[in-house]
């Protein structure tokens, strides 16, 4: 998906510049480029959110007009306020034709495992995998097929079909989703009526009819 947005250049300054620029309604942010130095931008918050969140989930290219010169990007990195969730703060890094890049592409499963119809419950263990790749080959997601994991079934990276235009460094041993036992229930049956035993009365051995035998023997002396 290609996104376009605009940015306006922002010069360095103090620290308290950025809780200023954040105050007005913008989103500081940094342009990286192999071999240049980082250019600094500047985003219109609400803008950038309304293009922002037409892209989660998949992955975004973002084509940013600054000052009329436009920089073909994606999100490397982004920095969100802990309590009002706001970005405050964002890395791009440009892409370059016939250059590879690396980053994060979202797993998309697919089909139901028939382990979870026999009980078992379904645990992602990976959602996204980094992968390496030319720009004009990223895909927008990474689908697997979970339709045949059983109970105690588990799918490695191995099995993950990829593209010959595709690399990664994730080990082939790694789990990417399995099935679990399903879990055991603790049943506790409740006494049928008449089961229940009198107060005082341990069994037909116990302690009660030891009383009853006492007495029985007290009144024959």
């Amino acid at each position: 998906m290609n996104v376009k947005i605009k940015a306006k250049i922002r010069e360095l300054g103090k620290k308290s510049d950025l809780k200023r620029y954040r105050k007005e309604g913008f989103i500081p942010a940094v342009i990286y480029g192999e071999g240049k130095e980082g250019k600094y931008i500047l985003l219109d918050h609400t803008a950038f959110n309304k293009s922002f969140r037409k892209t989660i989930g998949g992955v975004a290219i973002f084509d940013i007009d600054v000052d009329g010169e436009e920089h073909s990007t994606f999100i490397k990195d982004k920095q969100v306020h802990p309590v009002s969730r706001r970005i405050v703060h964002i890395d791009f890094v440009e892409l370059h034709k016939g250059q590879p890049i690396t980053l994060e592409i979202p797993i998309k499963f697919v089909g139901v495992a028939k382990g979870s119809k026999e009980g078992g419950v379904v645990e992602y263990l990976h959602r996204s995998i980094e992968i390496s790749c030319l720009p004009k080959d990223i895909p927008d997601e990474i689908e697997v097929d979970i339709s045949d994991l059983g109970v105690g079934d588990a799918l490695h990276f191995a099995e993950v079909n990829l593209p010959d235009t595709i690399t990664t460094t994730m080990a082939d041993d790694t789990a990417i989703v399995s099935v679990k036992e399903p879990q055991m229930k603790l049943v506790v049956e409740e006494p049928e009526e008449g089961e229940e035993l009198e107060e005082g009365a341990v069994s037909e051995e116990g302690e009660g009819d030891s009383e009853e035998r006492k007495t029985e023997e007290e009144s024959s002396e």
